[in-house]
Protein backbone atom coordinates (compact mmCIF):
# COMPACT_ATOMS: atom_id res chain seq x y z
CA UNK A 1 0.00 0.00 0.00
CA UNK A 2 2.47 2.61 -1.38
CA UNK A 3 5.06 1.33 0.90
CA UNK A 4 2.82 1.86 3.78
CA UNK A 5 2.66 5.61 2.56
CA UNK A 6 6.03 6.00 2.44
CA UNK A 7 6.77 4.64 5.72
CA UNK A 8 4.72 7.87 7.45
CA UNK A 9 5.47 10.32 4.95
CA UNK A 10 9.23 9.28 6.28
CA UNK A 11 9.39 9.00 2.46
CA UNK A 12 9.93 5.34 2.96
CA UNK A 13 12.20 3.16 5.40
CA UNK A 14 10.56 4.43 8.97
CA UNK A 15 13.41 3.83 12.21
CA UNK A 16 11.97 0.80 14.09
CA UNK A 17 12.44 0.74 17.89
CA UNK A 18 10.42 -2.34 19.73
CA UNK A 19 11.96 -1.27 22.73
CA UNK A 20 10.56 2.09 22.92
CA UNK A 21 7.60 0.67 21.46
CA UNK A 22 7.01 -1.84 24.22
CA UNK A 23 7.51 1.66 27.02
CA UNK A 24 4.81 3.01 25.06
CA UNK A 25 2.79 0.15 25.11
CA UNK A 26 2.76 0.09 28.68
CA UNK A 27 2.29 3.88 29.10
CA UNK A 28 -1.25 3.26 27.47
CA UNK A 29 -1.81 -0.02 29.51
CA UNK A 30 -0.73 2.00 32.84
CA UNK A 31 -3.22 4.97 32.46
CA UNK A 32 -5.97 2.32 31.88
CA UNK A 33 -5.54 0.56 35.04
CA UNK A 34 -5.01 3.89 36.61
CA UNK A 35 -8.16 5.61 35.71
CA UNK A 36 -10.32 2.64 36.69
CA UNK A 37 -9.04 2.53 39.94
CA UNK A 38 -9.61 6.56 40.13
CA UNK A 39 -13.44 6.39 39.04
CA UNK A 40 -14.06 3.40 41.25
CA UNK A 41 -12.34 5.03 44.07
CA UNK A 42 -14.38 8.44 43.20
CA UNK A 43 -17.35 6.17 43.36
CA UNK A 44 -15.95 4.53 46.98
CA UNK A 45 -15.35 8.34 48.03
CA UNK A 46 -19.04 9.65 47.38
CA UNK A 47 -21.20 6.69 49.07
CA UNK A 48 -18.57 6.68 51.84
CA UNK A 49 -19.64 10.44 52.12
CA UNK A 50 -23.47 9.33 51.91
CA UNK A 51 -22.87 6.62 54.42
CA UNK A 52 -20.94 9.10 56.91
CA UNK A 53 -23.89 11.50 56.98
CA UNK A 54 -26.66 8.75 57.01
CA UNK A 55 -25.09 7.38 60.38
CA UNK A 56 -24.31 11.13 61.40
CA UNK A 57 -28.38 11.35 61.39
CA UNK A 58 -28.96 7.86 62.55
CA UNK A 59 -26.55 8.65 66.05
CA UNK A 60 -28.21 12.12 66.08
CA UNK A 61 -31.76 10.57 66.30
CA UNK A 62 -30.18 7.66 68.68
CA UNK A 63 -29.34 10.96 71.10
CA UNK A 64 -32.53 12.88 70.62
CA UNK A 65 -34.48 9.79 71.79
CA UNK A 66 -32.07 8.89 74.49
CA UNK A 67 -34.32 10.11 77.36
CA UNK A 68 -32.92 12.69 79.89
CA UNK A 69 -34.17 10.39 82.81
CA UNK A 70 -32.28 7.36 80.84
CA UNK A 71 -28.77 5.96 82.90
CA UNK A 72 -25.34 7.00 81.16
CA UNK A 73 -27.05 9.44 78.74
CA UNK A 74 -24.12 11.54 78.81
CA UNK A 75 -21.63 9.13 78.23
CA UNK A 76 -23.72 7.41 75.30
CA UNK A 77 -23.75 11.15 73.51
CA UNK A 78 -20.43 11.59 74.17
CA UNK A 79 -19.50 8.31 72.67
CA UNK A 80 -22.08 8.55 69.58
CA UNK A 81 -20.46 12.32 69.36
CA UNK A 82 -16.59 10.28 69.43
CA UNK A 83 -18.27 8.16 66.23
CA UNK A 84 -19.09 11.46 64.29
CA UNK A 85 -15.53 12.33 64.19
CA UNK A 86 -14.31 9.05 63.53
CA UNK A 87 -16.19 8.51 60.52
CA UNK A 88 -15.57 12.25 59.15
CA UNK A 89 -11.85 11.65 59.74
CA UNK A 90 -11.68 8.30 57.72
CA UNK A 91 -13.80 10.25 55.41
CA UNK A 92 -11.57 13.04 54.69
CA UNK A 93 -8.80 10.76 54.40
CA UNK A 94 -10.52 8.80 51.46
CA UNK A 95 -11.40 11.69 49.69
CA UNK A 96 -8.50 14.03 50.55
CA UNK A 97 -5.58 12.58 50.91
CA UNK A 98 -6.09 9.24 48.28
CA UNK A 99 -8.29 10.91 45.88
CA UNK A 100 -5.59 14.07 45.31
CA UNK A 101 -3.02 11.03 45.31
CA UNK A 102 -4.74 9.67 42.68
CA UNK A 103 -4.73 12.43 41.08
CA UNK A 104 -1.64 13.74 41.13
CA UNK A 105 -0.25 10.43 39.63
CA UNK A 106 -3.08 9.98 37.02
CA UNK A 107 -1.72 13.67 35.71
CA UNK A 108 1.91 12.81 34.35
CA UNK A 109 -0.20 10.63 31.96
CA UNK A 110 -1.19 13.65 30.04
CA UNK A 111 2.35 14.84 29.78
CA UNK A 112 4.37 11.69 28.76
CA UNK A 113 1.31 10.87 26.22
CA UNK A 114 2.13 14.27 24.65
CA UNK A 115 5.98 13.89 24.74
CA UNK A 116 5.76 10.37 23.05
CA UNK A 117 3.37 11.94 20.21
CA UNK A 118 5.85 14.36 19.55
CA UNK A 119 8.60 12.01 20.04
CA UNK A 120 6.42 10.10 17.08
CA UNK A 121 6.72 13.59 14.89
CA UNK A 122 10.40 14.14 15.60
CA UNK A 123 11.52 10.71 14.16
CA UNK A 124 9.39 11.33 11.44
CA UNK A 125 11.15 14.33 10.68
CA UNK A 126 14.46 12.60 11.58
CA UNK A 127 13.31 10.01 8.68
CA UNK A 128 12.36 12.26 6.66
CA UNK A 129 15.94 13.97 6.95
CA UNK A 130 17.88 11.06 6.48
CA UNK A 131 16.20 9.42 3.92
CA UNK A 132 16.26 13.25 1.58
CA UNK A 133 19.76 13.61 2.55
CA UNK A 134 20.48 9.54 1.35
CA UNK A 135 18.83 10.98 -2.14
CA UNK A 136 20.22 14.95 -2.69
CA UNK A 137 23.30 12.66 -1.75
CA UNK A 138 22.95 9.82 -4.21
CA UNK A 139 21.71 12.83 -7.12
CA UNK A 140 24.82 15.19 -6.88
CA UNK A 141 27.64 15.76 -9.24
CA UNK A 142 29.42 17.80 -6.80
CA UNK A 143 29.61 15.17 -4.03
CA UNK A 144 29.88 16.20 -0.38
CA UNK A 145 30.47 19.86 -1.51
CA UNK A 146 27.44 20.34 -3.22
CA UNK A 147 25.74 22.90 -1.64
CA UNK A 148 22.26 21.10 -1.29
CA UNK A 149 24.23 18.19 0.18
CA UNK A 150 25.81 20.23 2.66
CA UNK A 151 22.12 21.49 3.56
CA UNK A 152 20.33 18.31 3.63
CA UNK A 153 23.38 16.94 5.95
CA UNK A 154 22.52 20.24 8.13
CA UNK A 155 18.73 19.47 7.93
CA UNK A 156 19.27 15.93 9.32
CA UNK A 157 21.91 16.61 11.88
CA UNK A 158 19.22 18.83 13.45
CA UNK A 159 16.31 16.64 12.96
CA UNK A 160 18.31 13.81 14.59
CA UNK A 161 19.65 15.80 18.02
CA UNK A 162 15.92 16.82 18.50
CA UNK A 163 14.95 13.15 18.18
CA UNK A 164 17.93 11.76 20.04
CA UNK A 165 16.99 14.06 22.91
CA UNK A 166 13.22 13.62 23.41
CA UNK A 167 13.95 9.47 23.02
CA UNK A 168 16.47 9.33 25.51
CA UNK A 169 14.19 11.30 27.74
CA UNK A 170 11.20 9.09 27.13
CA UNK A 171 13.56 5.97 27.39
CA UNK A 172 14.73 6.75 30.70
CA UNK A 173 11.09 8.15 31.59
CA UNK A 174 8.78 5.98 30.62
CA UNK A 175 9.88 2.95 32.94
CA UNK A 176 10.29 4.51 35.61
CA UNK A 177 6.96 5.92 35.61
CA UNK A 178 5.91 2.22 34.39
CA UNK A 179 7.49 0.68 37.54
CA UNK A 180 6.20 3.56 40.02
CA UNK A 181 2.68 1.68 39.42
CA UNK A 182 3.52 -1.12 42.30
CA UNK A 183 4.56 1.91 45.02
CA UNK A 184 1.53 3.82 43.68
CA UNK A 185 -0.73 0.66 44.46
CA UNK A 186 1.21 -0.50 47.52
CA UNK A 187 1.04 3.38 49.39
CA UNK A 188 -2.62 3.89 48.04
CA UNK A 189 -4.24 0.77 49.31
CA UNK A 190 -2.15 1.14 52.47
CA UNK A 191 -3.55 4.48 53.39
CA UNK A 192 -6.87 3.25 52.73
CA UNK A 193 -7.09 -0.27 54.60
CA UNK A 194 -5.26 1.27 57.51
CA UNK A 195 -7.26 4.26 58.21
CA UNK A 196 -10.55 1.94 57.60
CA UNK A 197 -8.77 -0.41 60.03
CA UNK A 198 -7.95 2.14 62.66
CA UNK A 199 -11.59 3.26 62.06
CA UNK A 200 -13.45 0.25 62.72
CA UNK A 201 -11.43 -0.89 65.74
CA UNK A 202 -12.21 2.28 67.16
CA UNK A 203 -16.12 2.10 66.33
CA UNK A 204 -16.24 -1.54 67.55
CA UNK A 205 -14.49 -0.58 70.79
CA UNK A 206 -16.95 2.20 70.92
CA UNK A 207 -20.07 -0.24 69.81
CA UNK A 208 -19.21 -2.64 72.79
CA UNK A 209 -19.08 0.44 75.02
CA UNK A 210 -22.83 1.11 73.59
CA UNK A 211 -24.34 -2.40 73.80
CA UNK A 212 -23.13 -1.71 78.01
CA UNK A 213 -24.64 1.11 77.54
CA UNK A 214 -27.73 -0.40 76.69
CA UNK A 215 -27.98 -2.94 78.94
CA UNK A 216 -27.89 -1.02 82.25
CA UNK A 217 -30.99 0.64 80.37
CA UNK A 218 -32.68 -2.95 80.14
CA UNK A 219 -31.76 -3.89 83.84
CA UNK A 220 -33.48 -0.54 84.79
CA UNK A 221 -36.71 -1.05 83.17
CA UNK A 222 -38.14 -2.01 86.46
CA UNK A 223 -37.47 1.99 88.15
CA UNK A 224 -38.34 3.05 85.23
CA UNK A 225 -41.55 1.97 84.65
CA UNK A 226 -44.56 4.11 84.34
CA UNK A 227 -46.63 3.77 87.68
CA UNK A 228 -50.13 2.31 87.42
CA UNK A 229 -52.79 4.86 87.55
CA UNK A 230 -56.14 4.46 89.31
CA UNK A 231 -57.82 2.94 86.42
CA UNK A 232 -55.58 -0.07 86.34
CA UNK A 233 -56.59 -0.99 90.33
CA UNK A 234 -59.85 -0.72 89.72
CA UNK A 235 -60.67 -4.15 90.00
CA UNK A 236 -58.86 -4.37 93.13
CA UNK A 237 -59.63 -1.50 94.95
CA UNK A 238 -63.66 -0.64 93.48
CA UNK A 239 -65.73 -0.98 96.43
CA UNK A 240 -68.13 -3.68 96.00
CA UNK A 241 -72.15 -3.30 95.67
CA UNK A 242 -73.16 -5.19 98.46
CA UNK A 243 -76.50 -6.30 96.62
CA UNK A 244 -73.40 -8.03 94.33
CA UNK A 245 -72.17 -9.87 97.25
CA UNK A 246 -72.79 -13.57 97.81
CA UNK A 247 -73.80 -14.99 100.73
CA UNK A 248 -73.07 -18.88 102.14
CA UNK A 249 -75.35 -20.71 104.30
CA UNK A 250 -78.62 -18.98 102.41
CA UNK A 251 -80.17 -21.36 100.50
CA UNK A 252 -83.49 -19.61 99.67
CA UNK A 253 -81.59 -16.58 98.34
CA UNK A 254 -81.61 -15.97 94.66
CA UNK A 255 -77.78 -14.58 94.26
CA UNK A 256 -78.57 -13.92 90.18
CA UNK A 257 -81.53 -11.50 90.97
CA UNK A 258 -81.79 -8.59 94.20
CA UNK A 259 -85.21 -8.91 96.09
CA UNK A 260 -86.83 -5.86 95.48
CA UNK A 261 -89.64 -5.42 98.06
CA UNK A 262 -92.59 -3.76 97.48
CA UNK A 263 -92.90 -0.41 98.72
CA UNK A 264 -95.10 -0.10 101.51
CA UNK A 265 -98.59 1.96 101.54
CA UNK A 266 -98.90 2.36 104.55
CA UNK A 267 -97.83 5.56 106.35
CA UNK A 268 -97.01 3.51 109.37
CA UNK A 269 -94.62 1.49 107.40
CA UNK A 270 -93.12 4.44 105.64
CA UNK A 271 -92.28 6.66 108.72
CA UNK A 272 -90.66 3.16 110.06
CA UNK A 273 -88.66 2.96 106.91
CA UNK A 274 -87.44 6.30 107.61
CA UNK A 275 -86.07 5.90 110.67
CA UNK A 276 -84.43 2.60 110.39
CA UNK A 277 -82.47 4.46 107.47
CA UNK A 278 -81.99 7.39 109.71
CA UNK A 279 -79.74 5.07 111.80
CA UNK A 280 -77.66 2.80 108.98
CA UNK A 281 -79.59 2.65 105.56
CA UNK A 282 -76.26 0.23 104.40
CA UNK A 283 -76.97 -2.63 107.06
CA UNK A 284 -80.53 -2.19 107.23
CA UNK A 285 -80.46 -3.12 103.49
CA UNK A 286 -77.92 -5.96 103.86
CA UNK A 287 -80.18 -7.44 106.98
CA UNK A 288 -83.48 -7.11 104.81
CA UNK A 289 -82.27 -8.86 102.01
CA UNK A 290 -80.06 -11.91 103.50
CA UNK A 291 -83.01 -12.98 106.32
CA UNK A 292 -86.38 -13.79 104.42
CA UNK A 293 -89.70 -13.40 106.22
CA UNK A 294 -91.41 -16.60 107.84
CA UNK A 295 -94.19 -18.11 106.59
CA UNK A 296 -96.01 -17.53 110.31
CA UNK A 297 -97.67 -14.39 111.45
CA UNK A 298 -94.87 -13.73 114.13
CA UNK A 299 -92.23 -11.93 112.61
CA UNK A 300 -88.32 -13.21 112.69
CA UNK A 301 -85.64 -11.84 114.87
CA UNK A 302 -84.88 -8.39 114.11
CA UNK A 303 -80.98 -8.92 111.87
CA UNK A 304 -80.16 -5.11 113.05
CA UNK A 305 -80.38 -5.86 116.98
CA UNK A 306 -77.26 -7.32 118.93
CA UNK A 307 -78.75 -11.43 118.24
CA UNK A 308 -82.13 -11.15 120.79
CA UNK A 309 -85.09 -12.35 119.10
CA UNK A 310 -87.83 -11.89 121.84
CA UNK A 311 -90.38 -9.12 122.18
CA UNK A 312 -89.28 -7.88 125.11
CA UNK A 313 -86.05 -7.01 124.49
CA UNK A 314 -87.45 -5.18 121.69
CA UNK A 315 -89.68 -3.01 123.93
CA UNK A 316 -86.65 -2.03 126.12
CA UNK A 317 -84.62 -0.46 122.84
CA UNK A 318 -84.67 2.92 121.99
CA UNK A 319 -87.88 4.30 119.52
CA UNK A 320 -85.28 4.29 116.80
CA UNK A 321 -84.30 0.80 117.18
CA UNK A 322 -87.75 -0.52 117.92
CA UNK A 323 -88.94 1.10 114.60
CA UNK A 324 -85.95 -0.40 112.92
CA UNK A 325 -87.08 -4.07 114.33
CA UNK A 326 -90.74 -3.41 113.45
CA UNK A 327 -89.80 -2.22 110.12
CA UNK A 328 -88.04 -5.82 109.87
CA UNK A 329 -91.64 -7.24 111.57
CA UNK A 330 -93.40 -5.66 109.09
CA UNK A 331 -91.78 -7.20 106.38
CA UNK A 332 -91.80 -10.52 107.81
CA UNK A 333 -95.67 -10.01 108.35
CA UNK A 334 -96.20 -8.52 104.68
CA UNK A 335 -94.57 -11.43 102.98
CA UNK A 336 -97.51 -13.22 101.22
CA UNK A 337 -97.87 -10.09 99.28
CA UNK A 338 -94.58 -10.30 98.10
CA UNK A 339 -94.53 -12.47 94.92
CA UNK A 340 -90.82 -13.27 94.73
CA UNK A 341 -90.96 -14.12 98.82
CA UNK A 342 -93.62 -16.27 97.99
CA UNK A 343 -92.34 -17.92 95.12
CA UNK A 344 -88.75 -18.69 97.47
CA UNK A 345 -91.62 -20.64 99.98
CA UNK A 346 -93.06 -22.44 97.55
CA UNK A 347 -89.65 -23.61 96.51
CA UNK A 348 -88.06 -23.95 100.02
CA UNK A 349 -90.22 -25.45 102.57
CA UNK A 350 -88.15 -26.04 105.32
CA UNK A 351 -86.50 -22.30 105.26
CA UNK A 352 -89.12 -21.78 108.61
CA UNK A 353 -87.36 -24.76 110.05
CA UNK A 354 -84.00 -23.55 108.90
CA UNK A 355 -84.35 -20.02 110.40
CA UNK A 356 -85.88 -21.12 113.45
CA UNK A 357 -82.57 -23.59 114.09
CA UNK A 358 -80.14 -21.21 113.48
CA UNK A 359 -78.61 -18.68 116.58
CA UNK A 360 -79.74 -14.96 115.67
CA UNK A 361 -77.85 -13.82 112.59
CA UNK A 362 -75.79 -11.04 113.13
CA UNK A 363 -75.53 -8.72 110.35
CA UNK A 364 -73.34 -9.28 107.88
CA UNK A 365 -70.75 -6.80 106.62
CA UNK A 366 -68.85 -7.52 103.31
CA UNK A 367 -65.78 -9.26 104.37
CA UNK A 368 -62.44 -8.93 102.02
CA UNK A 369 -62.72 -12.82 101.31
CA UNK A 370 -66.22 -12.01 99.99
CA UNK A 371 -65.06 -9.39 97.30
CA UNK A 372 -61.97 -11.67 96.61
CA UNK A 373 -64.63 -14.25 95.65
CA UNK A 374 -67.19 -11.74 93.72
CA UNK A 375 -63.76 -9.92 92.36
CA UNK A 376 -62.90 -13.86 90.55
CA UNK A 377 -66.06 -15.00 90.52
CA UNK A 378 -66.36 -14.94 87.01
CA UNK A 379 -62.89 -15.19 85.87
CA UNK A 380 -61.95 -18.31 84.31
CA UNK A 381 -59.53 -20.25 85.87
CA UNK A 382 -56.30 -21.12 83.58
CA UNK A 383 -54.17 -22.77 85.11
CA UNK A 384 -51.23 -22.67 88.19
CA UNK A 385 -47.82 -22.01 88.57
CA UNK A 386 -45.17 -22.18 90.97
CA UNK A 387 -42.98 -19.43 91.81
CA UNK A 388 -39.27 -19.57 90.95
CA UNK A 389 -38.07 -16.99 92.60
CA UNK A 390 -38.98 -14.42 95.30
CA UNK A 391 -41.05 -11.43 93.73
CA UNK A 392 -41.43 -8.00 95.80
CA UNK A 393 -44.51 -5.88 94.61
CA UNK A 394 -43.81 -2.80 93.06
CA UNK A 395 -46.83 -1.25 92.66
CA UNK A 396 -50.57 -1.72 94.29
CA UNK A 397 -51.80 -4.01 92.08
CA UNK A 398 -48.60 -6.68 92.33
CA UNK A 399 -48.48 -9.77 93.81
CA UNK A 400 -44.93 -10.47 95.93
CA UNK A 401 -44.38 -13.92 96.79
CA UNK A 402 -41.63 -16.26 97.52
CA UNK A 403 -40.46 -18.66 95.44
CA UNK A 404 -42.05 -22.39 96.07
CA UNK A 405 -45.56 -20.23 96.44
CA UNK A 406 -48.04 -21.74 93.80
CA UNK A 407 -50.48 -18.90 92.59
CA UNK A 408 -53.86 -19.34 90.18
CA UNK A 409 -53.57 -18.37 87.14
CA UNK A 410 -56.95 -16.66 86.00
CA UNK A 411 -58.52 -15.03 83.22
CA UNK A 412 -57.50 -11.28 81.93
CA UNK A 413 -59.69 -8.61 81.39
CA UNK A 414 -58.82 -5.77 79.18
CA UNK A 415 -59.29 -2.85 82.28
CA UNK A 416 -56.60 -5.04 83.59
CA UNK A 417 -54.36 -3.29 81.33
CA UNK A 418 -51.83 -5.80 81.37
CA UNK A 419 -48.21 -5.49 79.88
CA UNK A 420 -46.56 -8.36 77.59
CA UNK A 421 -45.15 -10.69 80.25
CA UNK A 422 -47.94 -10.17 83.17
CA UNK A 423 -50.83 -12.72 84.53
CA UNK A 424 -53.35 -12.07 86.86
CA UNK A 425 -53.94 -14.81 89.49
CA UNK A 426 -54.61 -15.20 93.15
CA UNK A 427 -52.26 -16.63 95.72
CA UNK A 428 -53.25 -20.00 97.48
CA UNK A 429 -51.71 -19.24 100.47
CA UNK A 430 -53.83 -15.95 101.30
CA UNK A 431 -55.94 -15.58 98.61
CA UNK A 432 -54.20 -12.12 97.77
CA UNK A 433 -54.58 -11.23 93.59
CA UNK A 434 -53.08 -9.00 91.39
CA UNK A 435 -50.69 -8.85 88.30
CA UNK A 436 -47.28 -10.95 88.61
CA UNK A 437 -44.49 -11.58 85.98
CA UNK A 438 -44.49 -14.79 84.36
CA UNK A 439 -40.72 -15.31 83.86
CA UNK A 440 -40.84 -15.54 87.90
CA UNK A 441 -43.00 -18.60 87.88
CA UNK A 442 -43.26 -22.35 85.93
CA UNK A 443 -46.59 -23.87 84.90
CA UNK A 444 -47.73 -26.69 87.31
Amino acid sequence: MAYILLEGLGKAKATQDDVFDQHAANLVKQSKACERLHRDLKAYSAALRTMVQAQKTFRETIRELYETDWPDREHLCAITQSMDLQWDEFEKIVSDRVMGSVNAYMAQFSELKAKVAKRGRKLVDFDGARNNYATVKASSKKGDDDPKVVKALADLQQAETLYRELNKELVDTLPATYDSRITFFVDTLQTIFNAESTNHTECGKNNKTLVTLLDNLGNSFDSLRVPRNASDQSVVHTPIDEQSIPTEGLPSQKSDMPIQEPQPTSPYVSSEAILSRSDSERDDENAEKKVYPSLTDEPPAAVVDDGSNSEERNDKKSLEKSAVGNGAGKKGSKASLNPFDDDDDTKNPFTENNHGNEPHPEPRSPQKGDIRQEVNADRKVLYKVRATHRYTAEDTDELTFDAGEVITVLEAREEDLLDDGWLFGVKQSDGVHGVFPANFTKSL
